[in-house]
């Protein structure tokens, strides 16, 4: 389960997540998955988009669909 650093579209603190493969519908790439920052000045969820590598390739500010999972910040 690789970790991933990224920055938050609302806030743009940096944010920590794990992802693997059974967290992302592996039908469609590149795959939504949606990332809860668990930070108390944001608490936002988003919508990032990851390659086959579980690679973030762009990420959304709404919650669009197509996400299987949820997935929480590691602070």
């Amino acid at each position: 389960m690789p970790l991933r650093f990224n920055t938050c579209p609302y806030c743009n603190q940096r944010i920590v997540f794990k992802i693997d493969e059974k967290d992302v519908n592996t039908s469609q790439y590149p795959a939504p998955v949606y990332i809860h920052h668990t930070s108390d000045s944001c608490g936002k969820t988003s919508t990032f988009y990851v390659d086959s590598l579980l690679r973030v390739s762009y990420k959304e500010l709404e919650k669009k669909p197509g996400g299987t999972k949820t997935l929480k910040t590691i602070d």
